[in-house]
């Protein structure tokens, strides 16, 4: 209200053309026997009532849904902030999830459905991620909780998506960056060490005969072993399953993906065993600002983002 006060009393700046100072819209109202203050609060509750108007118009008091970022995106990625205050509050659906809140009211995925996690924690950090976008904009690319979370929701409980991300990891099994091994040399070397601990734990889970191979063909697991990965993958919720496709894709690795989500190995040791071959050519060659510096930070955050999410999920 005070904002709106100072514009009105913006009526009374000098004028261009003459020189001259206009008078104050409120002065012949204070002349009048009606006192300032009375004018302003007049004035400020007509201006109220327009804006509540012109929201009601353009639906500015729906639900906070997320895809209402998705409908006002601009070019540069970020849309409109829409809301003031991030909150968070246990449901009252009788689940005993947590939901955000944004302004009051709770944040909905792009399916409209209530954003719910079992865990206050995971709760939290997505309030963060809503709370901490600039002033007037919301910019989805700097919130992978909240993307990794609302995949989860609308997508992974569908039985059919679960089954077509579940195809699509053992179906890139035979590629994995674990599994192929380059030819003798320093960068086999590397990858050997890099890989060590992923196939130790993979051979324990998955089946003592997973080898990596040097074929430029890809690595050929046998079926138990892609058996026992089905098994381990339709055996995960949503939230997992999610996790690990994510790490998996960034990594271009199931088998990082799973050691990652299942705290096995650190986001520094999957993002090491993701680029050992990257690292071994910036060893030998020198690393490229703006490319390969790019690229680093970027796995990183890619793998940081589904780990987290698992791990306060765990939290509680």
């Amino acid at each position: 209200m005070l904002r709106r006060a100072v514009r009105i009393l913006g009526s009374g700046r000098v004028s261009v053309a003459t020189g001259t100072r206009p008078q104050p819209a409120w002065r012949g109202f204070v002349e009048g026997g009606v006192s300032r203050a009375r004018w302003f609060a007049a004035e400020a509750d007509g201006m109220d009532k327009k804006i509540e108007k012109e929201k009601a118009s353009t639906g500015a008091h729906q639900e906070a849904s997320s895809d209402r970022v998705g409908s006002g995106m601009r070019g540069d990625g970020t849309a409109p902030r829409f809301y003031s205050v991030v909150g968070i509050e246990r449901l009252q659906d009788g689940s005993g999830d947590w939901g955000i809140t944004l302004d009051g009211r709770v944040l909905k995925t792009p399916k409209r459905v209530p954003l719910a996690v079992p865990s206050k924690s995971l709760a939290l950090a997505i309030a963060a991620e809503w709370h901490w976008q600039s002033g007037k904009s919301v910019r989805p690319f700097t919130m992978p909780l909240m993307a990794l979370v609302a995949t989860a929701i609308d997508q992974m409980t569908i039985p059919a998506v679960r089954a077509f991300h579940v195809r699509k990891l053992l179906e890139f099994f035979p590629s994995d960056v674990v599994l192929c091994r380059h030819e003798p040399g320093p960068v086999a070397d590397r990858q050997k060490k890099a890989h060590a601990g992923i196939l130790r734990w993979a051979r324990a889970e998955l089946g003592a005969s997973l080898a990596p191979s040097t074929s430029i063909f890809g690595a050929l697991p046998p079926e138990s072993v892609i058996a026992e990965a089905k098994k381990r993958l339709n055996s995960m919720d949503a939230f997992e399953l999610t996790a690990t496709f994510n790490a998996a894709a960034s990594a271009k690795s199931l088998l990082i993906g799973m050691s990652l989500i299942r705290n096995v190995i650190s986001i520094d040791e999957a993002t090491r065993a993701a680029r050992t071959e990257e690292d071994a050519s910036i060893e030998e060659w020198g690393l490229v600002e703006g490319g390969h510096d790019v690229d680093q930070a970027d796995i990183a955050v890619r793998l940081a983002a589904p780990r987290t999410m698992m791990s306060l999920l765990r939290a509680g």
